[in-house]
């Protein structure tokens, strides 16, 4: 049977060579392989980039969406793998929150202890340590509010399963759209409204440094990205 991708949407391809591809992920769409047989970005570069072998070298939730790096050859592979896992990759995405007035006005930082729970694929927020937790820190910046959400721009320091959704919405500022971590609604357009919109790093080849950027598209979106 052949795999479709959710809504008709493709993935928009932003730099393609032999060694590295970047492109925008719709929402909706796994970043790699998972029990549901959806067609996937990794299965997707295969099929219409054919000739290299793809290799994930990062992930991003498939009800999110946005910038995203796929590796074409072990060497590359290897290569953007270690600048992702010792944090020379600058990533920064774009979130609409509810409950905003929690926020303290212009920016922050939130530290949390995250337990991943495997069971229900989710992730916990804690304030204090608790066995099998890890640390998760991430800065945001609020660009523009309105009467029931807000545009923040987050940066991760560190990269846990669901950071971002877990740690807003345990200080009462869930993601709209995100019906698993505590959204009042879900969003007509699908998926959760987390982007990521910045991406830099380095050529695996040539070390040059290469910069993405990319803004989500959807009528929650529109108020605030005019």
């Amino acid at each position: 049977m052949q795999q479709r991708i959710r809504g008709g949407m493709e993935p928009r391809i932003l730099y393609s060579d032999p060694v590295l591809v970047v492109l925008d992920k719709p929402v909706g769409m796994p970043s790699q392989p998972d029990p549901s047989g959806a067609l996937s970005v990794l299965d997707w570069v295969a099929r219409s980039l054919p000739g290299y072998p793809v290799h994930p070298v990062q992930r991003l939730d498939r009800p999110a969406g946005g910038l995203m790096a796929v590796a074409r050859g072990r060497a590359a592979a290897r290569d953007l793998f270690e600048q992702f896992r010792t944090r020379q990759v600058a990533k920064r995405y774009l979130a609409l929150v509810e409950g905003f007035q929690n926020l303290p006005a212009g920016e922050g930082r939130l530290e949390h202890h995250l337990l991943r729970d495997g069971r229900r694929n989710l992730s916990l927020a804690h304030d204090q340590p608790v066995e099998g937790s890890r640390p998760g820190i991430l800065d945001y910046r609020v660009l523009k509010t309105g009467r029931t959400r807000a545009l923040l721009e987050v940066r991760l320091l560190t990269g846990r399963h669901h950071q971002i959704r877990a740690q807003f919405a345990h200080i009462g500022c869930p993601l709209a759209g995100d019906l698993k971590y505590g959204a009042s609604s879900a969003l007509r357009q699908g998926g959760i409204a987390l982007f990521a919109s910045h991406l830099v790093l380095r050529h695996p080849l040539s070390g040059s440094r290469l910069v993405f950027q990319a803004r989500p598209a959807g009528r929650a979106w529109e108020p605030f990205l005019d």
